[in-house]
Parts: structure tokens; C-alpha cells; sequence
């Protein structure tokens, strides 16, 4: 067969072509690490992966395994790299909807002994969802070790935590509940391990009320390097929770901003000097979603500075843009959308810093559904030169993938 010639070679209407057939186009390369085939192995992977110290990849599906649920209660899975480029899922463990959780909406986080921590939506003692943690074996091939931290009590301290548990450096956990609480209108709690590291204590640092607080916190909470806990409401609220002065118990909560949108989604993205980042899943000119900047404010007390930078514009740009956003070193943003592009399947973005404060937007790429993959959810993370995320529908079974895009 004989090669193209290079394109600087070829008159200008040619290179059109070969660039809409695809030929000439030099843009981001999407390879599916896995296609989730239900059953035992897992299905409709939701929340999001994180990247081990060993350079694996893990998540969790939301649906498959060997549980008695209709469909599967979820896993815990592993992705290890080959050496051909080749990877291959390992099941590290399975819920079974009884006391141990079912439905893992959120992925999974690290700690520095190498253990994993997830919540579950379902199951538990008070069928209202568990947080778990999952300890490595001992020695190679051997199972992980399954605990439940802690078993959720909906109308007492929560239900949902949809957004992924996030550690502090005295190894606690912060997570978000949807609903539940004191009010009804969703908790943001702490779970406090005991020296012994088996029995942990809930502290709700905040029920909200539905009201000027804001209504249903979706998403993961971040901290900042003072210990305040920061996070966003589907009602529009951005909150920071202030840790307590030393002797008091109680956290304050403040209100920085209230978005013209509701579905404000998060979780946020802290960066320094401090500025917070985040995603809307709806507002913006044609209502399809927006990314915006919070600054703190010259005056105390007074809101946060808010900049739009970018509203989605529906159709091949995409819209619905759920969850997070990351940032590389030079401060491009990326994530993703869960709908629209040229297949309305859900695309991938980046977002670039220019000067006088302009931003630039770039899809990187446009899922095709079907075998290719759809329905983006979960954002993406950073790996080396290439972009992982998953998809909650798509692939061969149509029951979700896991993908890589490369330069």
C-alpha cells in the first residue's frame, strides 16, 4: 500500500479533504482501556477514577458484580497497565446489598498506607449507605479486606454521598450527604478514625437547611491547606465551612457566592493564589452549563468576585458539563460534558488561560456512543501525557468504559 505524501506536499483542497475524512487530523488519540461487560465484572462505572501509587488505575462501577441486586450492587475494580499497551481489569471486591453497602456512586481516594475509601448510596445496617475501606493484601493474589467505617442514619446525619470522601493529612474523612440531615436538605460531615483505626465517629459539621445556606450539596468537598472545607449546592450555593476556633466544637458556615444557576455541581477545584474553580450543569446564555472563577473579595465579609468563563453553547460544543474540572502546570483547565458534541454523546475540553483574563475553549474530543463510548460523568484525571475518565454507557455491552486520551 502506498503512503500518503506529507501534507505540505499536497494543494490546499486536498488537505481539506484528508482533514475531513480524518486523514491529515493531528488531534488528541482516544483509546477504551476497558469496556464494562456487566455481570461479575462490573457496570455503568460513574465515579470517577483515581490513580494508584503503583501507576494503576481504580474505580468503582455503580451497577454488576456479584451481589443480589437486580443488575448487580457494584465493585471495586483495578486496571493494571501491559506491556503491549493492553490493560486488564481485576475485581477487587463486590457488594452484596446486605451490611457491607450497595450502588458505590463516588470512586475511591488513597491514603498514604496504601488503603482505599468509598461510600456506598444503599445498603448498610439502615439501608442508607455505608463508608467503606478496602486494605490491600498481604501478599500478591490474595483478597482486599472489606470494612464498613461507618452505616449512615438519613433523617440523623445524611444519605447519598454521591461526591468522593476526601482525606486530610491527620487521615479524617470529609464527604458531602444529598439528602438527609437534621433538615432534610443534605449534611457535610467527617468521619474521625479511632487510634486503633476500627471503630470511626461521624461529626456532622453542617445540616443544611434549605434556605440561605443553600439546598442538596452534590459533589466532593475540597479543603484548602487551613483545614476549611469548600463545596457547592445544587441549589447554587458556594460555601466554605470554617474549622472551629480551639476550645469550640462548632463549624461555621459562609456563604461566598450564589450562582444565577441552580445545579452547580462540583466539586470545586482550589488553586493558588486562591481562586476556586467549578462547573454549573445548567445556566449560561442557551442554558447548557457554564465555567466559573471565585475570587475572595477586597473587603471582609463582602461575596466572593465571580468571572464566567465559558458557556456552553449546546449542539456539537457540548452541554451539561457534570462534575470537576483539573488544571495541568501551566494552568489549562480541563473536563467534561455529559451530553452534546457532533454524536451527543459527551466530549472532552480544555479550557486555556490568555492574556487580559481571556479564556480559550478546545474540544479535545467527541465520544461517538456506541462501541466508542458515551455519556462522560465523572470528569477526567491527569496521568502522564494523557487524559483517563470513564463513561457510564458505551462500549461493547453498552454498560460503560473506561478511556484514555493521548496526544
Amino acid at each position: 500500500m502506498k503512503s500518503l505524501p506529507s501534507t505540505t506536499t499536497l494543494p490546499l483542497a486536498i488537505v481539506s479533504i484528508l482533514i475531513l475524512l480524518g486523514v491529515a487530523q493531528a488531534g488528541p488519540k482516544e483509546t477504551i482501556l476497558h469496556s464494562f461487560a456487566g455481570g461479575t465484572d462490573g457496570a455503568e462505572p460513574i465515579g470517577g477514577l483515581v490513580s494508584g501509587p503503583n501507576g494503576h488505575l481504580y474505580g468503582t462501577t455503580s451497577g454488576g458484580g456479584n451481589g443480589a441486586c437486580q443488575g448487580g450492587c457494584g465493585t471495586v475494580f483495578e486496571l493494571s497497565p501491559n506491556g503491549d499497551g493492553t490493560w486488564t481489569e481485576t475485581q477487587l471486591y463486590s457488594f452484596a446489598s446486605e451490611d457491607d453497602g450497595a450502588f458505590p456512586n463516588t470512586g475511591v481516594v488513597f491514603d498514604q498506607a496504601g488503603n482505599l475509601y468509598g461510600a456506598t448510596i444503599y445498603g448498610g445496617t439502615n439501608d442508607d449507605g455505608t463508608v467503606f475501606r478496602l486494605t490491600p493484601p498481604a501478599k500478591p493474589g490474595t483478597a482486599w479486606a472489606h470494612t464498613v467505617l461507618y452505616n449512615f442514619v438519613g433523617d440523623v446525619d445524611g444519605e447519598y454521598c454521591l461526591g468522593n470522601l476526601t482525606l486530610d493529612p491527620a487521615g479524617n474523612l470529609y464527604g458531602a450527604a444529598l439528602f438527609g440531615g437534621l433538615y432534610g436538605a443534605g449534611t457535610i460531615f467527617q468521619l474521625v478514625p479511632s487510634q486503633q483505626g476500627q471503630a470511626w465517629t461521624l461529626n456532622v459539621l453542617h445540616a443544611f437547611q434549605g434556605t440561605n445556606d443553600g439546598l442538596d450539596p452534590f459533589g466532593a468537598v475540597v479543603l484548602d491547606s487551613r483545614g476549611a472545607v469548600y463545596g457547592t449546592t445544587y441549589s447554587g450555593t458556594v460555601f466554605r465551612l470554617q474549622p472551629p476556633p480551639p476550645g469550640q466544637t462548632a463549624w461555621s458556615l459562609h456563604v461566598l457566592y450564589r450562582l444565577d444557576s441552580i445545579a452547580a455541581v462540583g466539586p470545586l477545584l482550589v488553586r493558588h493564589p486562591i481562586a476556586l474553580y467549578g462547573t454549573t450543569a445548567l445556566g449560561g446564555a442557551t442554558n447548557d452549563g457554564t465555567i466559573f472563577q471565585l475570587t475572595p473579595p477586597n473587603q471582609p465579609g463582602a461575596s466572593w468576585n465571580a468571572t464566567t468563563l465559558y458557556e456552553f453553547k449546546g449542539g456539537a460544543d457540548g452541554w451539561y458539563p457534570l462534575n470537576g474540572l483539573v488544571a495541568d502546570r501551566s494552568g489549562q483547565l480541563y473536563g467534561v460534558t455529559a451530553s452534546g458534541g457532533a454524536f451527543d454523546s459527551g466530549t472532552v475540553f480544555r479550557l486555556s488561560p490568555g492574556q487580559g483574563g481571556s479564556w480559550t475553549k478546545t474540544t479535545l474530543y467527541q465520544f461517538k456512543g456506541g462501541r466508542d463510548a458515551s455519556g462522560p460523568g465523572a470528569g477526567v484525571i491527569l496521568g502522564q501525557r494523557a487524559l483517563f475518565g470513564t463513561t457510564s454507557s458505551g462500549g461493547l455491552s453498552n454498560l460503560g468504559t473506561v478511556f484514555q486520551l493521548a496526544p
